[in-house]
């Protein structure tokens, strides 16, 4: 009866029903995730499946013919400009059969305008859409910024579950920056802008927690902050409030009022150099997001003007 047994289940495995096959998938990724005018730019056509593909064709709306016939999926901008937005279409054969995908390629360049926050909210503010993959030990935020509020105000807000200030940019009032790392924060003072506006770049660094703040593109004395901290994800990016827990507990008392412009988020120190740069929308290095392609949306009563 054992032989027997045993019999069956070498026939049932020799013919019977075979397992399914895992469907090819074909999707296609931006590298960086935020693509910047002027810098290099990846889309990366990604197959999942039993087989993998072994020839990827690139294809571009409206071109006259193919762009790229190759044995890998990554088609390279070296650098992206603007000749480069459109759709394209990515098509991946291989022993297993053939699988399509398509990608528009467009930008949100926002030189020349500006977030205007006409007045003090509990629930008006500016969503940063971009999404965080890796724990950071390193960034550097710029932005500018024009008010003539007195009282504190908050200008950029990035909360994780665990830390409310995980990184936070904040005017306790005229002539001064408050600037936090894991809850913990550093005081500059500047000279007090009477009518102008207010360009800010605060860097940060895990290995020795040095920090550097940048004035209108003059440099502070580095102090030092959090060494050894790690900035967590994901996280809830907002520009306009103060977030005392994960995406809300919002004090109209800490809203800001006025104009935010040239906001900037790198996973790296940069140089005086690189913020002059930034003060002036033409970024040396490839940021995880910024003002050349901007993704937000906005929440209440926040207005973008030029």
């Amino acid at each position: 009866m054992a032989r027997w047994r045993l019999c069956l289940l070498i026939l049932a495995a020799l013919f019977g029903p075979a397992a399914p096959r895992e469907t090819l998938r074909a999707q296609i990724w931006a590298q960086p995730p935020a693509p910047t005018l002027y810098h290099q730019l990846m889309l990366i056509c990604e197959v999942t499946g039993e087989i993998g593909p072994q020839e990827y064709l690139w294809e571009k709306q409206g071109s006259p013919g193919p762009l790229q016939k190759r044995p890998n999926g990554i088609l390279l901008f070296r650098p992206f400009n603007k000749t480069h937005l459109g759709t394209y279409t990515c098509t991946a054969t291989g022993p297993q059969g053939t699988v399509v995908a398509t990608y528009s390629l467009w930008i949100n360049d926002m030189v020349g305008s500006v977030f205007v926050f006409p007045q003090e909210s509990q629930s008006a503010y500016v969503q940063v859409k971009a999404k965080l993959e890796q724990p950071l030990n390193n960034f550097t935020v710029c932005l500018r910024s024009f008010t003539d509020l007195t009282r504190p105000c908050s200008l950029f807000s990035y909360a994780t579950k665990n830390q409310s200030k995980e990184i936070l940019l904040f005017k306790p009032g005229p002539g001064q920056y408050k600037f936090y790392v894991g809850g913990e924060f550093l005081l500059f003072t500047v000279p007090k802008s009477l009518g102008e506006s207010e360009h800010v770049c605060a860097s940060w660094e895990s290995s020795t927690g040095i920090v550097r703040f940048w004035f209108n593109g003059k440099p502070w004395p580095r102090k030092g902050l959090q060494r050894g901290y790690t900035v967590g994800v994901p996280a809830s990016i907002l520009l306009g409030q103060e977030q005392d827990s994960f995406g809300g507990s919002f004090d109209a008392q800490q809203s800001f009022v006025g104009e935010i412009s040239s906001v900037y988020m790198w996973d790296m120190g940069i140089s005086t150099s690189g913020v002059e740069a930034a003060m002036y929308n033409r970024p040396n290095e490839t940021p995880i997001f910024g003002w050349r392609n901007f993704p937000y949306k906005i929440v209440g009563e926040v207005y973008l003007k030029p």
